[in-house]
C-alpha cells in the first residue's frame, strides 16, 4: 500500500496554478495515485527525455530512428507481446525524443501520441505510478493543439487513463469534460458545411467524449467544479470567455433517461428483478403492505426516467406475483408485488446502467437449510455467444474451455446425489446478472463460475480461485474487469457496495469452499504434471457472483496466455482433472473439511 501524490511536470508549464480543481484521491494497491489539476498543455516545457524510468536501459533515446515509430505503435494498441520494460520504455523514450525535435505539428502530436500508448500499456502490466503519470504527461502533449490530427483522442485516452489510475469514475467524468470543452466547436457549422463537418475525424471523437460523459452524468462534480475548468480553459486562451456555457453543452441530451427493458427471473423463494437504462439516473426504492392482504409491494421510483418501451404489466410466479411500469408525475415508477412478505436488497451494476432488486422470502444469506448440506449445485461456463473471453495465442476461446469443463463436471456431482444445473449448456450469450439469478431461484447450495485467466505478457501461469468481496489488490481488480468486461474503475467502484450486500458468515464459506476448490485442483495437476502453480484464493469485485444467496467462488482454471497451459486447456486430460476438482471440493465441503 502506498500514496502518491502527483507532483506538477514541467510539461503543465505556467497553467499549473491556473484550474483549482478538487484533488481526487485513491490510495491503495501498487497504482495508488493523486490525481488532480490535470490541464490542458500550452507546451512542452524542457522536460528532458531521459526522465522515463527505463530501468537503465533507456538513456540517450534520442539516438532512435522514424523507423521505429510502426512498432510503437503496434505494441500500444496491444498487437505483440510487450518486451521487457527497459526495452518497452527505451522505445517510447526513443519516439518522444523525436516528437521533442519535431516540435509543433501533426508528426509531433502523432509521436506524442504514439509514445504515450506504449507507457500506458506497461503501466497497465506493471502497475507503477510513474508510468502513469508520464503516460498521462505524454497523451496531454499530444493533445496540446485541438486542430492537430488525433489530439481529440489523446485527450480522450488521457481522461480514460486518469480514471483508471484513480479508481475514481468522478476524475474520469471531470477530465472527459475539461477535454469535451476544448474540443466542442467554438461556433456552430454552417448548414451547407454539415456534410464535410459530419466527415471530420475530429467530429466523431467529440461525440465519443460527449457519449462518456453521458455514461458517467452520475459522477456529474458540483456546478463550481465546472465552472473552475471554464475560467481555467478560458483563461489559457482555450475557450471564449461567454462561450456555450456547461449548462448548454450538448454533452446531457435532451430526452430524459429511458427504461430500456426490465428483466426478471422469478422462483418459489426468490427473485431477481433487474431494470435496465439507457443511462444513469438516481432512484428511490420502498416498501408497503397491501391493505386487506397479506401480501406486500416493493416499488422503485425512478426520478426523471420515461418509462419508454417497457412492459407496463408482466405476471410473475412464486414470490413475486406481477410487475408493473408506471408514468408517475416524476418520472417512472416499477411496482413488484409479492405473495407476503419478503427480504429485498438493491444495488447498482454499470456498463450498461441497470438497477438489481433482489428479493426473498428469507434474509440475504440465510436459505434455512444446514451450512454445509449440498443437494443442489450450479456451475457457470464463464462467457459464451458473442462474448468469447479471452483467446490464447494458438486460437483457443475462453467460452469453449469453460463450457466443456463444465459439462464433464456434472455428471460427477449427479452421480454423488447433487442435482446440477448449468447456467449455460450451449454457446449462448448469458448476462451477468441473469447467472446469479438462475442460481438463486434453483436454490443453489454452491455456485461455482468456471474461467481461464490471462495476462498481457503470457508469462504467469496457475490456478487462482475468487470470492466477491472489497479489494485494493490491483491484479485482482484487472482481471475482476476483464471478467466483467468493464473498465477497472467501474469494477473498483462495485467495491463500494459489496460491505451492504456480504454477510459475515456467507464471506467465511466462500472462502472455506474456495480454498477446497483451489487446493483440489492445483493437487490434481501438480499429481498429472508435477509443476502445478497454486495463484491462491482473492478476492475482488466480480460482478457474477453479486447477490448470491448461496456459498460462491470464481475459478480461474488456467491462464489461457501461457503458451504452455493454453496446450493444456485443449487436452480432454486436464479437462477432465479440472472438472473432477470441482466436483471434490464439493465432496469435501459438503463432509465438512
Amino acid at each position: 500500500m502506498n500514496e502518491f501524490t502527483r507532483t506538477a511536470s514541467p510539461l503543465l508549464g505556467a497553467l499549473a496554478l491556473a484550474t483549482p480543481v478538487a484533488l481526487a484521491l485513491w490510495t491503495g494497491g501498487p497504482t495508488g495515485l493523486v490525481i488532480g489539476s490535470l490541464l490542458a498543455v500550452t507546451g512542452c516545457g524542457p522536460r528532458a527525455s531521459g526522465d522515463v524510468d527505463s530501468g537503465g536501459g533507456g538513456g540517450g533515446g534520442g539516438e532512435g530512428t522514424p523507423d521505429e515509430l510502426p512498432r510503437a505503435r503496434a505494441l500500444g494498441e496491444g498487437k505483440g507481446e510487450l518486451p521487457a520494460r527497459a526495452e518497452a520504455l527505451a522505445l517510447a523514450e526513443s519516439i518522444e525524443a523525436h516528437a521533442l525535435r519535431e516540435g509543433t505539428g501533426a508528426r509531433a502530436a502523432t509521436l506524442h501520441g504514439a509514445a504515450a500508448r506504449l507507457v500506458e500499456r506497461v503501466w497497465r502490466v506493471e502497475g507503477r505510478d510513474r508510468d502513469a503519470n508520464e503516460a498521462f504527461d505524454l497523451y496531454r502533449a499530444a493533445s496540446r493543439d485541438p486542430e492537430a490530427p488525433g489530439a481529440c483522442e489523446a485527450a480522450l485516452a488521457g481522461a480514460r487513463l486518469a480514471g483508471d489510475a484513480a479508481h475514481d469514475a468522478a476524475v474520469t467524468y471531470t477530465e472527459l469534460y475539461r477535454a469535451q470543452r476544448r474540443f466542442a466547436p467554438l461556433h456552430d457549422a454552417p448548414a451547407n458545411d454539415a456534410a464535410p463537418w459530419l466527415d471530420d475525424p475530429r467530429h466523431t471523437c467529440r461525440g465519443d467524449l460527449e457519449d462518456a460523459l453521458v455514461e458517467l452524468i452520475a459522477f456529474r462534480p458540483p456546478q463550481h467544479v465546472l465552472d473552475a475548468i471554464e475560467a481555467g480553459l478560458a483563461g489559457a486562451g482555450m475557450r471564449p470567455l461567454g462561450g456555450a456555457s456547461p449548462a448548454s453543452s450538448t454533452q446531457v441530451p435532451d430526452r430524459p433517461p429511458q427504461i430500456v427493458r426490465i428483466e426478471s427471473w422469478p422462483g418459489r423463494d426468490a427473485a431477481r428483478i433487474v431494470v435496465v437504462l439507457d443511462r444513469p439516473a438516481t432512484y428511490r426504492i420502498d416498501d408497503e403492505v397491501l391493505g386487506g392482504s397479506a401480501s406486500a409491494r416493493t416499488f422503485l421510483d425512478l426520478d426523471g426516467v420515461d418509462v419508454g418501451a417497457a412492459p407496463r404489466d408482466t405476471p410473475g410466479r412464486g414470490v413475486v406475483s406481477r410487475i408493473r411500469a408506471d408514468p408517475t408525475s416524476t418520472g417512472s415508477r416499477i411496482s413488484v408485488d409479492l405473495d407476503g412478505r419478503a427480504f429485498r436488497r438493491a444495488f447498482v451494476m454499470r456498463d450498461p446502467y441497470r438497477i438489481v432488486v433482489d428479493l426473498a422470502h428469507h434474509p440475504p444469506g440465510v436459505t434455512g437449510r444446514s451450512p454445509r448440506a449440498v443437494t443442489r449445485l450450479v456451475l457457470d461456463p464463464g462467457h459464451g455467444g458473442k462474448d468469447t473471453g479471452a483467446v490464447g495465442s494458438g486460437g483457443l476461446r475462453e467460452k469453449d474451455v469453460t463450457l466443456d469443463i463444465a459439462r464433464r463436471a456434472a455428471p460427477i456431482l449427479s452421480a454423488m446425489g447433487i442435482q446440477v444445473v448449468l447456467t449455460r449448456d450451449d454457446d449462448r450469450f448469458v448476462s451477468l446478472e441473469e447467472r446469479t439469478a438462475r442460481a438463486n431461484a434453483f436454490g443453489a447450495d454452491l455456485f461455482v463460475s468456471i474461467h481461464c485467466n490471462a495476462s498481457e505478457r503470457g508469462v504467469r501461469r496457475g490456478v487462482e480461485t475468487y470470492v466477491l468481496d472489497t479489494s485494493r489488490d490491483e491484479l485482482a481488480t484487472r482481471v475482476a474487469a476483464r471478467e466483467n468486461a468493464t473498465t477497472q474503475a467501474a469494477t473498483a467502484e462495485l467495491a463500494s457496495i459489496l460491505g451492504d450486500l456480504r454477510l459475515a458468515d456467507q464471506s467465511q464459506r466462500s472462502t472455506r469452499f474456495a480454498q477446497l476448490v483451489e487446493r483440489t485442483a492445483t493437487s490434481a495437476i501438480g499429481a498429472r504434471y508435477g509443476d502445478a502453480v497454486d495463484g491462491g484464493v482473492h478476492t475482488a469485485g466480480f460482478y457474477v457472483l453479486v447477490g448470491a444467496d448461496m456459498p460462491s467462488v470464481l475459478l480461474e482454471t488456467s491462464y489461457i496466455s501461457s503458451s504452455l497451459e493454453e496446450q493444456r486447456l485443449g487436452s480432454d486430460e486436464y479437462r477432465q482433472l479440472l472438472a473432477d476438482a470441482i466436483a471434490n471440493a464439493a465432496k469435501a465441503y459438503r463432509e465438512g473439511r
